[in-house]
């Protein structure tokens, strides 16, 4: 493929990343994880991947909470390093593709935070990924998946600008209908000169996941608005999809 939208998560997620989100911190990922254990029941014994883990935020905090079986994975190899050297406990990570991921069927839950699916142009691709995580979850499994709803569209910021650590930051937003994509152009002006990067990411409605994950042999048990248990409403920011592996077919 062509498109150089194609593998955009190639090139971002990179240090220069981690300073444009620096304002996703600890306090944040601390309330994140504690919304997590509540809501998965997950106990220090569990074995759980955190998918797409990043710099490792929520790792940290499952660390510090007893969680010794937990498994950071993520295709970045910069984020992974920061992960390591986020503190003095190393977590397990394991650098690899969402869609063939490293495992076998071992996992008492899996957790995607962050709108950390839909990156693959081709959907296909996409379904690929729910499909590994049902493949690697055990009977009974559950899983967690944190998205953008489809009505973000409607709120969406055409441009912004801001300053981070010394950089300036310009972003430029759009919604391709056809493609029902958000397209993000990220332009980083700092004392070494300009780059740019792009984010590409589907975004879903609540019946277009339901049938892919359905598809995937994955069930919706609940869905909320935000990591405070709040209801899945149409003001809602985010689409937290909370499932399991042993409902489908019933």
């Amino acid at each position: 493929m062509n498109d150089p939208r194609s593998e955009w998560y190639a090139d971002w997620f990179n240090a220069e990343y981690l300073k444009v989100y620096s304002h996703r911190d600890s306090v944040l990922a601390a309330r994140e994880v504690d919304y997590l254990i509540e809501a998965l029941e997950l106990c220090p014994r569990r074995r759980v991947l955190d998918l797409c883990c990043g710099a490792g935020r929520h790792l940290a905090q499952f660390a510090a909470r007893g969680f010794e079986r937990v498994v950071g994975m993520d295709l970045s190899a910069d984020l992974l390093q920061a992960a390591r050297e986020s503190g003095d406990s190393p977590p397990i990570l394991v650098r690899g593709d969402m869609r063939a991921l490293p495992f076998g069927p071992s996992f008492d839950s899996v957790v995607s935070l962050f709108t950390s699916f839909g990156y693959f142009l081709e959907e296909g691709e996409n379904r690929r990924v729910l499909e590994e995580i049902r493949r690697i979850l055990r009977p009974r499994g559950k899983f967690l998946l944190d998205l953008v709803p489809a009505q973000i569209v409607d709120s969406l910021v055409p441009s912004s600008e801001r300053k981070v650590d010394g950089l300036v930051v310009r972003e430029r937003r759009r919604y391709v209908e056809t493609t029902k994509r958000i397209e993000k152009e990220i332009r980083i002006e700092g004392p070494d000169g300009v780059r740019e990067f792009v984010e590409s990411v589907r975004v879903y409605s609540f019946s277009e996941i339901s049938r892919m994950l359905a598809q995937a042999g994955l069930s919706i048990t609940d869905v909320r608005g935000d990591f405070q248990g709040g209801g899945f409403v149409p003001e809602s920011e985010r689409m937290i999809l909370l499932g399991t592996t042993d409902l489908v077919g019933r």
